[in-house]
């Protein structure tokens, strides 16, 4: 009985605080890189364009030829093909809606 309740409160404790297995960390982090990114790199040149996609690749090679620094050891449990997808507003370069393809464990 006691052995039960325990494992109940250790569930509900986990539960209510999170276990860090979910992908709002990794989403927060990657539409932060990839606005930084994209404003870096893409936005002078991305009109005409409906989507752009930055994924994890980009970031890297961001880091190792570009300059940056981005802290990718945060997104270590993604492969490096997860991206971020903007759309962009229609006539412009500016960032309209975002959508996320991770595959993060």
């Amino acid at each position: 009985m006691k052995k039960g309740l325990i494992v109940i409160a250790v569930l509900s404790v986990l539960l209510l605080s999170g276990c860090g297995c979910n992908s709002n960390s990794e989403k927060s982090l990657m539409k932060k890189y990839a606005t930084d990114y994209y404003n870096e790199f893409m936005k002078d040149y991305a009109e005409g364009n409906d989507v752009v996609e930055i994924d994890i690749d980009m970031l890297k090679n961001a880091n190792e030829n570009g300059g940056k620094s981005y802290d990718l050891d945060k997104l270590k449990n993604c492969k490096s093909s997860s991206k971020v997808i903007f759309t962009l507003k229609k006539n412009s370069n500016e960032i309209d809606k975002t959508e996320f393809e991770l595959n993060c464990n």
